[in-house]
């Protein structure tokens, strides 16, 4: 086993997996910002230590081996421990480090928690760089991939299509909201709304892929309850730009209603139903438990969800 060390070149270990996940030596070069042909170089290399071609062309598309598919798996393992034992040897100096986390996170938090968080680490961390991305179905599975870092979101992920318990991830409650109606300043409906308005009125709902469904959106289905859906959007706050000017209702959260009503010129009602409380959850994976710069940043998180409460 050491002699198959001593012949492999750690240097190709990055430009395999980028490889694999890119499936194309042009991307992968834009992807770890190198030339072509030096990819190209390592992906010779990569074919001779492995007697298989690992990419190759089916039409316009380049498709991996069966071996190079078998080596997805290990090749990131092994990457995502070396860069653990890296960084958690390292020292953590918030005000110096210029070290970049990503974070998955809804356009609702986006709007009423980011804020903060980017508030303190702009006075604390002022070169550490956020990168945000909005949370999907496939998010957890990048969590565990180690291609983010953290995914805040409610805490019941079969409603991603994950069912059972994710043993590698761990969680932290980070604050709670509840559900508010929202229609047009000029809806039909009064000052209070009945079971009946908000089963006879048309709904925009936030949708977010055919497995992944909201909390509201759960909730409604558990009680039996079917709503007449006429309109889907990518966004929590993209639905209330859609309401002045039609009969259609809302449901989102109350924080997030509350910053945009009065620009989005609309109403804020109680809900006639119980939608339960929303539990947002902060998530990482064990791996990065012991990372002290992970560990400062949860820290972060936490303080500032705490100014939501």
């Amino acid at each position: 086993m050491m002699a198959n060390l001593n012949r492999f070149d750690f240097n190709l270990l990055l430009a395999l997996d980028t490889l694999l996940s890119e499936r194309s030596v042009t991307r992968a070069a834009d992807r770890l910002c190198v030339t072509q042909p030096a990819l190209s170089g390592s992906l010779q290399r990569l074919r001779q230590h492995f007697d298989d071609p690992l990419l190759l062309r089916v039409g316009r598309e380049m498709e991996l081996t069966p071996k190079a598919r078998a080596l997805i798996e290990p090749v990131r393992t092994a990457l995502l421990h070396i860069n653990a034992a890296l960084e958690t040897q390292a020292i953590f100096d918030p005000g110096t480090s210029e070290r970049t986390f990503r974070v998955a996170m809804s356009d609702y938090c986006v709007h009423i928690y980011l804020p903060k968080v980017v508030r303190i680490l702009a006075a604390r961390a002022p070169q550490l760089r956020l990168m945000i991305e909005n949370v999907f179905g496939p998010s957890f599975s990048r969590l565990e991939g180690g291609d983010i870092d953290m995914v805040v979101t409610h805490g019941d992920r079969s409603l991603f299509g994950r069912e059972g318990r994710d043993v590698d991830l761990l969680t932290a409650d980070l604050f709670a909201d509840s559900f508010v109606c929202v229609v047009a300043r000029d809806h039909p409906i009064g000052e209070s709304m009945t079971k009946d308005d908000y089963l006879s009125y048309p709904h925009a709902l936030a949708f977010f892929g055919a497995n992944v469904r909201t909390v509201e959106e759960a909730e409604i289905e558990r009680r039996g309850i079917v709503i007449k859906e006429l309109l889907h959007v990518p966004t929590f706050a993209g639905l209330l730009q859609m309401l002045p000017g039609t009969e259609l209702i809302a449901t989102v959260q109350c924080k997030l209603a509350e910053q945009l009503a009065d620009s989005q010129k609309v109403r804020v009602l109680r809900p006639p139903i119980n939608l339960g409380t929303l539990e947002e959850t902060l998530i990482w994976h064990n791996r990065s438990d012991d990372d002290p710069g992970h560990i400062w940043l949860r820290a972060v998180m936490k303080e500032a969800a705490a100014e939501l409460d």
